[in-house]
């Protein structure tokens, strides 16, 4: 515990965190931005908006993975929320770090930032004598995969050709062949799929990334918010 411990206090008070809370009945985890504030290590506190917690879906049996940028290599550990204080603050105390491979998974953008939903725009083709193509928006992207949603269901047993533009200050397009991991109905005219990258060059993968710490960096405002509150 003394490693982790020494990561906690490295933290700087008031810094932007990411935050992956684990809910109840769903393997899936809901992605929020918060401050850190210190306290007694191993524990330390995490403020948000007002209200924006869901408090009544969140599984506080289950760890929650904190992610720090540091302005190089980032920081990830794995927490317990010890106290739901409210829909603005969790108590936590931390319970190990995470290598950067097992961060992998969780360090994305996604559509917090409303102008990653509104300027991805991924085309799909097929085999030239079934070629097809869907046009989607993207909800989140990492450097190993992206999570989109369609009106209808895109092909789930063969490899696909992505194209994604970048809201980048200078607009940029990555072209990668990637295959779906989970296709998941929504409503009947919605779909979310989740695609791994299978093929990507290094210099498209250095945009993705780039892109997605530009836009993890804008958050450093929400400092400022949060102190309003």
């Amino acid at each position: 515990m003394t490693v982790e411990k020494d990561i906690i206090e490295s933290i700087p008070d008031a810094k932007p965190v990411r935050i992956f809370i684990p809910l109840k009945n769903t393997p899936e985890r809901y992605r929020m931005h918060g401050v850190y504030q210190k306290s007694t290590p191993p524990r330390f506190t995490l403020l948000f908006k007002a209200g924006s917690l869901p408090i009544d879906s969140i599984d506080t049996q289950k760890p929650c993975i904190v992610n720090v940028d540091m302005g190089g290599p980032s920081i990830s550990v794995e927490a317990m929320i010890s106290e739901l204080v409210d829909a603005q603050q969790l108590n936590m105390i931390v319970r190990k770090s995470i290598s950067h491979d097992q961060m992998r998974e969780f360090f994305r953008v996604d559509a917090i930032e409303s102008v990653i939903s509104s300027s991805f725009h991924p085309e799909f083709f097929g085999e030239q004598d079934t070629s097809w193509s869907m046009l989607g928006t993207t909800i989140d992207i990492s450097g190993s995969g992206i999570l989109a949603s369609f009106t209808s269901p895109p092909p789930q047993d063969s490899q696909t050709r992505l194209e994604i533009s970048l809201p980048t200050p200078t607009p940029k397009t990555v072209r990668v062949i990637a295959h779906p991991v989970r296709v998941e109905k929504i409503s009947d005219n919605q779909y979310i799929v989740a695609y791994h990258f299978d093929d990507i060059s290094t210099e498209d993968r250095d945009k993705i990334i780039g892109c997605c710490l530009l836009i993890q960096r804008r958050l450093l405002r929400l400092k400022v918010k949060v102190k309003d509150f």
